[in-house]
């Protein structure tokens, strides 16, 4: 930073500077903070999340495969590439503390449109279809939950790093400047009273 004119009134403005920037800093602290608590927050149900994933996970392949062997894997493969892809998700999005969240919602039905005949095909595969149709859902939620903790963790580093910069560089320039200038402004002072007290012998 270009040193500033050691002047009365600059050394006003920056007083003004030095307790707003130390106010601003407080508050990217507090942000800080809040945005952890967050994202704490998100990370202790993201663990739930992945819990019921791997369980749900195994029960939707257990269930494929008593599927595959009633069927077999080739007409269960057929079925499952003539299914219609769902693709209904409506995402909105919040704001904590100027993060953008998204919101997942997910109407999907417990099991799709039936694109095959119920002749040629058993019980084991509906029960397949409704456990992957759950896996889905489980899935979406998990993913709806690693992008906030993405999106705050980015926010987290962005804050800390303002902080950073105001408290280690822009402050401490600031004070710097202010005792130059004051010291400047003590030595004008003392040497016009120096001066005052000549004149006046």
């Amino acid at each position: 930073m270009a040193d500033i004119l050691p002047t009365k009134s600059n050394l006003i403005n920056l007083k003004k500077t030095i307790a707003l920037s130390k106010q601003g800093q407080s508050l990217l602290e507090k942000k800080k903070y809040i945005l952890m608590r967050e994202k704490e927050k998100y990370i202790g149900k993201k663990q739930q999340i992945e819990e019921a994933f791997k369980e749900q996970y195994k029960k939707a392949f257990y269930m494929l495969q008593n599927a595959n062997v009633d069927i077999g894997i080739n007409e269960v493969s057929n079925i499952a590439y003539n299914i219609e892809i769902d693709d209904t998700l409506d995402i909105k999005y919040k704001t904590v503390m100027g993060v953008e969240i998204p919101i997942v919602a997910f109407d999907g039905r417990e099991k799709p449109e039936l694109t095959f005949g119920l002749l040629d095909t058993t019980i084991t595969l509906d029960e397949a279809i409704v456990e992957f149709q759950k896996l889905k859902k489980i899935l979406i939620d998990l993913t709806e939950i690693e992008i906030i903790i993405k999106r705050l963790n980015e926010a987290i580093l962005k804050v800390q790093k303002r902080s950073n910069s105001l408290k280690d560089i822009i402050i401490p320039d600031y004070e710097r400047q202010q005792k130059r200038i004051q010291e400047t402004l003590d030595e004008r002072d003392r040497e016009e009273f120096t001066r005052m007290k000549m004149i006046k012998k």
